[in-house]
Formats: structure tokens, sequence, C-alpha cells
């Protein structure tokens, strides 16, 4: 968690990591403005900018929406950047579980991991289920996080619990150091390739382009994120 040197409003940043087509864009957007959006893809991560009041106060909000479309691997860099991660996963879709499987052995690994909390989505289609609830909070257990299953189209109140977890779990944690900041990343809501971008209420939305993450700070390559990673 990081003060805003110039408000002193602290300032909490989340990743949202899954497979493509859980949801994790329709989620965020719907945390923050509370509007559903049906489908959606992008090729490059997002960033989200928001002023949120919880029951402990005031917090400045930044949120990584990060892209699964191009099968980079791990996102090491967007991981290291954040506070806490929000890790996504389909009930419908058994590969995007065994993606969220993977993310959380390779964000075991690292030094100074954020948090993390695990959500399973689209559990208003339970008749296309192929991930058992039990399984997820199996998978939460053996990491020692939370755990919920939501629908975003359906407007879970577990999904804002989940992301109100974060918030206060990291706002609580030590200053973490930064290798690098996304907050001074410059954007505008419809991206180079006219790719629609989500909505966004009292904040914005910018796409992270990988050039600006780094600055003068060579990028280095993201992690193999093999298949066969064990827990």
């Amino acid at each position: 968690m990081k003060t805003e040197e110039k408000t002193n409003v602290p300032r909490v940043r989340i990743a949202v990591l899954g497979n493509v087509n859980v949801g994790k864009s329709a989620l965020t957007v719907r945390y923050l403005t509370r509007r559903f959006i049906g489908e959606y893809s992008s090729n490059t991560d997002l960033l989200y900018k928001q002023t949120v009041t919880l029951d402990s106060g005031v917090l400045d909000v930044e949120i990584v929406d990060i892209s699964a479309e191009n099968d980079n691997g791990f996102p090491v860099e967007q991981i290291q950047w954040a506070d806490a991660c929000l890790i996504v996963y389909s009930i419908t879709d058994r590969s995007s579980y065994e993606y969220a499987q993977r993310s959380l052995a390779e964000l075991r690994q690292l030094q100074n991991a954020p948090s993390a909390y695990l959500v399973g989505n689209k559990a208003d289609l339970d008749h296309l289920r192929e991930v058992q609830e039990t399984e997820g909070a199996s998978l939460a257990a053996s990491h020692a996080i939370g755990f919920c299953e939501v629908s975003v189209a359906d407007n879970t109140p577990a999904l804002y619990k989940a992301f109100e977890r974060l918030l206060v779990e990291s706002r609580a944690r030590p200053v973490k150091p930064r290798k690098f900041s996304v907050s001074k990343m410059f954007g505008t809501l419809i991206g180079n390739n006219g790719t629609r971008q989500p909505p966004a209420s009292q904040g914005t939305v910018v796409p992270c382009h990988k050039g600006e993450l780094h600055k003068s700070r060579v990028m280095k390559r993201r992690q193999a994120f093999t298949a066969t990673a064990s827990l």
C-alpha cells in the first residue's frame, strides 16, 4: 500500500488475473461502476483508477486488468507492481481453473508476493458447470487465501466483498517498494487499434502498453508458464 504525496490518500493497487473469457473486465467494471458489460476482450492490459469509500476510509484504487489474449506467460511485472491479486476463473471452463492453479503456484514462488483472493465467476451458469465449488474452496485453502463463487451478471454481493477484503488487507500492510509505476501512464478510452474499452464511472481507464510500464528500465521477459506446475 502506498500513500499519495499530494493528497495523503492511501493508494492500493490490485492486479486481476485469469484466463481469457472468464469475465475479468466485467467483474472489474461491475465493482467500480455497478454496471454490467457483456462480451468484451482486449489484447492489452487495462488500468482503472478510481477513488472509493470504505468503512475504514477513502482509498485511491488502481486496478490492472491483465490481458491473457497473447498468452505471454505469467505476468511477473504486473503482479509485483500490485499490493493484491484477484485470480479469476470460470466455473464453466475447466482450463480456466487450471490456469488459476498455475497462477497461484507461480505466485507462491515470488518474493514479497501480494496477497491474493480466488474467485469462481459465472455461478449463474450452474447447468454448464465444469468446476465444483468444493474444488475452488480446496484450492484457496491450500494457499491460505479467500475464495468465493460469484455471478457478475447477477451482481453477486460476494463480488464486492472480495475486492473490499483485498483493499482492507492491503491498506493495513507496510508500504511496498515499487520497481516502476503505471500511475503516470497516458492513454485514451479508445486504443490505437480501435478496440472498445469498458466504461468507467467517476474514474479513468487507460491501455497499459508494455513499453510504458518500465520507462527507461529494460523489461524482463515473463517467466515461462508451465502447464505442469504443481501446487
